[in-house]
């Protein structure tokens, strides 16, 4: 017997081939198929009919669903399906995936990534080139599209779907069933379709312990272009002025 057996719960009807290593406490249940070069930490559960395949790094203390799909080869249409050898999927600490979520092996650059803290609920699509931010929530049926950038602590509703290359700004929070085909500035709050910015996420900033001032300061001009160019020490308009340095392509704050 394997030592990563005796260290571990491993189901019998689980089916564990390739170069799989993990630490201890992990609890393998029925029907879960790891076939690939698989590096698992310690105390993670897999429920009854994950599947984990090809390249994939997980941490530590995550709890993956039942049925949950890990690491299936990018899905790119007419241009062809395609996977990259060397690229992988990597999941970071207390992470929890849901019932049928999926998340793509990459198929542009070398990492699909969720980092610590994420929770993605049941039927979450996560496309090739991915990468989601510490603490962001992702609720039942979100898709993201092909090399999204989801920043820390973002929470998107319900059947929101991003379109490709978007990058959604840290804290930022999308209403359900919102369709997303540009970048989402930090602290907004959108929704509609088309999408458009209805508020400051001030709940976010009291949550991370942003001064009273500096939230007070955002929200009395969170709808005005004057927070484009304002001067201000406020961290707040900081982080916003240079996100749309670098994303000049924003949903930005229009006159509605």
């Amino acid at each position: 017997m394997d030592l990563f057996r005796t260290r571990n719960t491993i189901h019998p009807s689980a089916i564990l081939e390739g170069d799989i290593k993990m630490g201890e406490g992990n609890t393998i249940g029925p029907h879960v198929v790891m076939k690939g070069n698989i590096l698992i930490g310690d105390h993670n559960t897999f429920e009854a009919g994950a599947t984990i395949i090809n390249h994939v790094h997980i941490g530590n203390d995550n709890h993956i669903y039942g049925y949950a799909s890990i690491g299936p080869i990018g899905e790119m249409g007419t241009k062809g399906d395609r996977f990259i050898p060397e690229g992988k999927v990597v999941i970071g600490n207390h992470v929890t995936i849901r019932e049928y979520v999926c998340i793509s092996s990459p198929a542009r650059t070398l990492e699909t990534r969720l980092e610590d803290h994420v929770y993605l609920m049941n039927r979450t699509y996560v496309a090739h080139d991915v990468i989601i931010g510490k603490g962001s929530v992702l609720n039942a049926g979100v898709m993201l599209a092909g090399s999204v950038l989801i920043e820390e602590y973002a929470t998107i509703g319900m059947g929101a779907a991003i379109h490709q290359r978007c990058t959604i700004g840290s804290s930022s929070m999308i209403g359900m069933q919102t369709p997303v085909t540009r970048d989402v500035l930090p602290y907004a709050k959108i929704a509609g379709n088309p999408a458009r910015i209805l508020g400051f996420n001030k709940i976010a900033a009291e949550r991370q312990g942003i001064e009273t001032k500096w939230i007070k300061e955002l929200e009395s001009i969170f709808f005005k272009d004057v927070v484009l160019n304002h001067n201000t020490e406020n961290p707040l308009m900081q982080k916003i002025a240079d996100f749309l340095n670098a994303h000049p392509g924003s949903l930005i704050l229009h006159k509605y």
